[in-house]
């Protein structure tokens, strides 16, 4: 076989297309002649020195980086979206609304006094015992020891929803008055939470009730505003 046919087939030969008959008359020929040896040789080397330009490997690399950020951004993103359904929906975010939130009020005037325990906290002082009459530890009472009366008035909450969760706050003025705040949101009842029988009720109360003292009820669909001064006066009178 002469040398130009066998340099002819040489790329076919290294691709491994070319028949076995072919392979065997241009391995034959390689064996004999030393130039078609030399260019078969720089051939298969040239092939294993292939590498990819890397004006095609950086393209490659952009892409393999936005679809990394692709799959973080929609792993967080899921997460994020079911923390807030589970925020929504086990912890509340929309208070009930004012038609399906109930409530009925008692109020009454509770003596209480102070007492300093035996125990002590950390920097030695004592610690002090707060009795009401309610308690089976209010009688006798110690000489010396301060009886207050207390107004207390308490609210019973009852929500037309399987549960209820809640959230309260105040603030003092000036004349260090509380104004109270409520949300009470309806949500669904996690399997270990145990509200007891009714989970859709919720009590609130103080024993702390000035002139001036308001408690401010959030709906979904407006606010309600109670001087609790008045309503303690209107409830007790009854």
């Amino acid at each position: 076989m002469k040398c130009n046919i066998v340099k002819d087939l040489l790329p076919l030969y290294c691709d491994k297309l070319t028949s076995q008959d072919s392979n065997e008359e241009i391995e034959k020929h390689l064996h004999e002649c030393g130039e078609c040896n030399a260019v078969y040789e720089s051939m298969k080397q040239k092939e294993d020195d292939i590498k990819v330009p890397d004006k095609d490997v950086k393209p490659l690399k952009k892409v393999k980086k936005r679809t990394k950020l692709k799959v973080i951004g929609a792993v967080f993103g899921t997460i994020a979206v079911l923390a807030a359904v589970f925020v929504f929906v086990f912890w509340g975010v929309i208070p009930i609304s004012s038609d399906k939130l109930h409530y009925t009020v008692t109020a009454k005037e509770v003596k209480s006094y102070c007492v300093e325990s035996e125990e002590r906290d950390k920097d030695g002082s004592y610690i002090y015992e707060y009795r009401s009459e309610f308690g089976d530890d209010f009688y006798p009472i110690p000489d010396g020891v301060k009886v207050k009366n207390e107004k207390w008035i308490d609210f019973e909450f009852e929500g037309a929803c399987s549960c209820t969760n809640e959230r309260t706050d105040y603030f003092v003025n000036d004349e260090g008055v509380n104004d109270y705040h409520i949300w009470i949101y309806p949500v669904i009842k996690l399997p270990f939470d145990d509200r007891g029988e009714y989970p859709n009720q919720y009590s609130w109360g103080t024993n702390d009730v000035k002139e001036g003292s308001t408690l401010t009820i959030h709906y979904r669909d407006k606010t309600e505003t109670i001087d609790l001064w008045e309503l303690y006066q209107k409830t007790v009178k009854e």
